[in-house]
C-alpha cells in the first residue's frame, strides 16, 4: 500500500477508535477492482436534491460500477435455477481456496475452522456450507431467509406462500451442491429459515458465526451481533467478509444511482423522487431493495455492534481502494457525512471488509 493509502486508514482508524484494529494489516493489496473512469464520464442531466445540491448525472457509469444490473432489475426468471454441474463444481472449488485462504488468516490467532461446530448466515445455495464440511468442519448449521430474494425480485411479495415456494427452490439447488462432496461430508450439513436478529439457534451451541456479503444486508446489526454472541461457546468466534452500504459499489445492482456513491449521498425522500423523475419503471423493486434490505453500518457502528455484546474485536480490515479514493471528492464525502455523520471516509473507499471478532 503507498504511503498516502497508508495514511488515510491511519487517520481514519484514529477518528473511530479502530487504530489498532484498522492498521493491523496495513500490508494488504489493495481490493481489485475494475476502473470507473468517473472523471471522464459524460454529464447527461443535473439531479437537485433536497439540501440545494445539483448533482450531476453521468453516462455509463452504473454499468461500470454494477455491470449486469439489468439481469436484476429485468429478470429473465424469478426463479433460482440449478446451475449446470461444470458451474457447481467451479463454484465449490472457489468456495475451498477461499476457505483456505481464510483459514491462513485465522490462525495467525491460533483459531480454525477444522473440527467446529459452523454457523452460517446467508448460506443460499449451500455451497459454502458443503465447502465448509469437506474442508473438515464438525457440523454446519446454514441459515437464510427467503424474504430476502423476494424483496429484490420484481413484484415480489413477502407472503407465506412465497416463503415456502422459495425455499423449494433453494432446497433444490442445495440437494444439487450435496451431490459434489463425499458421503461423509454431506450429512454434516443442515438448513433452516432463521433471521439472526431473532435467531432459534441454541445458546453457546456454536463454536463459530460465518457469512459472506450478508452483514450489509442484515436489517438491525446491533441485534444480529447481540444474537452472535448468544449462540457461540464462550470463547466462540465469528468471520463476516463483506460489501459495506457506503463504498461506490454498496447500492448493489438494484440501488446505484447515476453519480458515485449516489445511494449514500442520498436521504430516502430524494432517492425515492431520483426513481420517479429518472427511473419510475425501477422504483417499486429498487426502493424495496433500499428498504428493507440494506443497512447503514459504519465501521464505527460495527465496533459499537461488536463491543456493547460482548464480542471482542480481533481485527477489523478495510481492503482501501486507491481508485476509488482518488475519485472521491470533499464535496461528495460532506454529502454523505451530512446524512450519515459516522460516515467516514475509509468507510467510502473500502468495499469489503474483513471482521474477526471473539466471544469474551
Amino acid at each position: 500500500m503507498k504511503y498516502t493509502g497508508r495514511k488515510i486508514l491511519q487517520a481514519a482508524g484514529n477518528r473511530l477508535g479502530l487504530t489498532k484494529l484498522i492498521c493491523d494489516f496495513l500490508e494488504l493489496q489493495k481490493a481489485p477492482r475494475k476502473k470507473h473512469q468517473i472523471k471522464t464520464d459524460r454529464v447527461f442531466k443535473l439531479f437537485n436534491d433536497s439540501h440545494g445540491n445539483h448533482i450531476e448525472l453521468l453516462s455509463g457509469l452504473r454499468n461500470r460500477i454494477k455491470p449486469g444490473w439489468q439481469s436484476m432489475v429485468n429478470p429473465v426468471n424469478t426463479s433460482i435455477i440449478v446451475p449446470s454441474k461444470v458451474n457447481m463444481e467451479k463454484t465449490m472449488l472457489k468456495q475451498k481456496r477461499s476457505l483456505a485462504r481464510i483459514e491462513n488468516f485465522l490462525q495467525t490467532f491460533s483459531l480454525s475452522f477444522v473440527g467446529k461446530e459452523v454457523l452460517e448466515i446467508g448460506a443460499y445455495d449451500g455451497s459454502s456450507a458443503y465447502a465448509f464440511a469437506a474442508f473438515g468442519a464438525k457440523r454446519v448449521v446454514a441459515t437464510d431467509m427467503a424474504a430476502y430474494y423476494i424483496h429484490q425480485v420484481p413484484g415480489g411479495v413477502v407472503s407465506k406462500e412465497a416463503i415456502v415456494s422459495k425455499n423449494v427452490e433453494l432446497k433444490r439447488i442445495r440437494a444439487a451442491y450435496s451431490e459434489l462432496v463425499n458421503a461423509q461430508a454431506a450429512p454434516r450439513v443442515s438448513f433452516i429459515e432463521d433471521d439472526i436478529c431473532t435467531s432459534a439457534v441454541p445458546s453457546e451451541s456454536m463454536d463459530v458465526v460465518v457469512s459472506w456479503e450478508v452483514l450489509e444486508h442484515i436489517t438491525n446489526p446491533n441485534e444480529a451481533f447481540k444474537q452472535m454472541a448468544r449462540v457461540l461457546k464462550p470463547g466462540g468466534f465469528a468471520f463476516h467478509e463483506y460489501n459495506p452500504f457506503f463504498s461506490i459499489d454498496g447500492g448493489h445492482s438494484l440501488c446505484t444511482l447515476d453519480f458515485p456513491w449516489g445511494h449514500a449521498r442520498l436521504e430516502d425522500k430524494d432517492f425515492e423522487r431520483y426513481y420517479d423523475e429518472l427511473r419510475p419503471d425501477e422504483k417499486a423493486v429498487s426502493l424495496s431493495f433500499y428498504r428493507n434490505n440494506l443497512n447503514r453500518m459504519t465501521l464505527s457502528h460495527l465496533n459499537d455492534c461488536m463491543e456493547q455484546n460482548g464480542l471482542r474485536p480481533l481485527s477489523v480490515i478495510p481492503w482501501y481502494s486507491e481508485e476509488d479514493q482518488a475519485n472521491l471528492t470533499n464535496e461528495m464525502l460532506n454529502q454523505c457525512k451530512k446524512i450519515h455523520p459516522t460516515a467516514e471516509l475509509v468507510d467510502l473507499v473500502a468495499p469489503i471488509v474483513w471482521v474477526l471478532c471473539q466471544k469474551k
